[in-house]
């Protein structure tokens, strides 16, 4: 601690004689840095949220006459000092982590967590994965950065957007992409925009507003509440597979065809999937896109299945340690212990029609995958992924009548042909996949931990 700092703080104390606080307001009458030091130290003495809610800045000089050297100038910078960093702590967001802007987000007043960032600009401030979030704004220039609230839900933003958050769940999109995942935990969580107000009833959307507040609605799971900002009219309900739209001068709520393309960017990471690379594909969200519907010869698809499923026994799997698997197959005898908070997705590859057995290299494709969490097992075999359908497979998935699995080695494969090889990472995020599917159509379960 600097000496002038402890001078300072017996100012603060009321400890100082007359001589030493000429000299001090003779240090501060300076120099505007030591002007701005000794503001901050006064503020910091004062309890905040006494300072706050008052509405007032008052310099906190003991009734003491003042010494000559105090003179107005030295006054003056003072007071500026101090009431520019007292109006500071009202106008800079609240949103911002702590860590990089003091300690004005304590875990006490947190609402939610940065959860993934990529490429993230924010406007004025630093941030990084794992910072606390307060309530406040966020003007994200470009990027995707995910907020995972407190109670359950999930947000992801796309720049440019303007976000605010004004309370555990109840925030409001002024510009750009937002895609949320909301469990029954946080059910009621509002997104207000300038033309619509977004009422979640258990369930995933995306939110777009464009230039004027022109705001689109599309609903990928269950249903959302909405109604016109401002508006009388009566809430109406749009369910998945639907998209809605208005403006804020508009008089009414017009459905529109429902498109994804805009939320496909952001959507991944809402949903837990950090990074797909080589040739890996992350469906598009919605009731018509899901497992054993799809063929697709050049990619190796990424379904969403179910997230929030609490596991009430032991689940049986394939695979639960990090390796490279030529086979998935029950290795180690461990199964995911009951008790643990899930979420699953099938990876699979089902070719436009079918290869005979002599079509060794037909539609082999390679990938690469990164989840949030870590994988708890792999899931390969069909008697399994037959077992685990109803606990893990998504609600709407065609998965009868299909051969599925992932494929054994062939006695006829060359050495060297990789055929249907999984690595699962030693850090248990990252699954790389080669695959050759034939007749059979290629699939693999992922169970990966959902627990905060």
């Amino acid at each position: 601690m600097s000496d002038m700092t402890r001078q300072i703080d017996r100012y603060l104390d009321d400890d100082l004689s007359d001589n030493e606080i000429a000299e001090l307001f003779e240090w501060i009458a300076a120099d505007q840095e030591n002007a701005d030091q000794f503001a901050r130290q006064t503020l910091l003495d004062q309890h905040a949220s006494e300072l706050l809610g008052s509405g007032d800045f008052p310099l906190p000089v003991p009734p003491r006459p003042q010494p000559p050297l105090a003179n107005a100038e030295s006054r003056r910078r003072i007071i500026w000092s101090v009431a520019a960093i007292a109006a500071a702590a009202l106008i800079l967001p609240t949103f911002l982590p702590s860590g990089h802007n003091g300690d004005r987000v304590s875990s006490a007043d947190a609402v939610a967590t940065i959860g993934y960032t990529s490429h993230a600009r924010l406007t004025d401030a630093e941030f990084s994965a794992g910072d606390p979030v307060g309530t406040g704004v966020l003007n994200l220039e470009v990027g995707i950065v995910r907020l995972d609230f407190d109670n359950g839900a999930t947000v992801t933003l796309q720049g440019p957007a303007r976000f605010e958050i004004t309370s555990t769940d109840t925030t409001r999109l002024d510009s750009g992409i937002l895609t949320a995942s909301i469990p029954e935990s946080a059910v009621g969580f509002e997104v207000i925009t300038p033309a619509l107000d977004v009422v979640d009833l258990g369930t995933a959307f995306g939110v777009s507003v464009g230039a004027g507040g022109e705001t689109d609605v599309c609903v990928f799971e269950g249903e959302v509440e909405v109604s016109q900002s401002g508006g009388e009219q009566m809430p109406q309900l749009v369910r998945e597979g639907n998209a809605v739209r208005s403006r804020p001068s508009a008089t009414s709520i017009d459905a529109v065809d429902y498109a994804t393309e805009r939320y496909e960017d952001a959507w991944p990471v809402t949903s837990g999937v950090l990074q797909a690379t080589g040739l890996m594909k992350f469906v598009s969200p919605g009731p018509e896109f899901v497992p054993g519907k799809h063929e697709d010869s050049g990619h190796i698809l990424v379904f969403p299945e179910r997230s929030h499923v609490l596991l009430k026994s032991d689940l049986e799997v394939s695979v639960t340690e990090p390796g490279q698997y030529s086979r998935v197959r029950r290795r180690d005898k461990r199964p995911i212990a009951s008790g643990q908070l899930v979420r699953s997705y099938l990876l699979q590859l089902n070719p436009i029609g079918e290869f005979g057995r002599a079509e060794v290299d037909a539609a082999r494709i390679i990938g690469q995958i990164t989840f949030d969490r870590p994988i708890l097992g792999l899931i390969g075999r069909t008697t399994l992924l037959n077992g685990t359908d109803e606990l893990l497979g998504h609600p709407l998935g065609d998965y009868g009548g299909i051969g599925r699995g992932i494929e054994p080695t062939r006695s006829d494969d060359p050495p060297d042909s990789g055929r249907d090889s999984v690595v699962l990472s030693g850090d248990r995020r990252t699954l790389s996949l080669d695959l050759s599917a034939s007749s059979a159509v290629d699939q693999i379960r992922v169970v990966v931990s959902q627990q905060q």
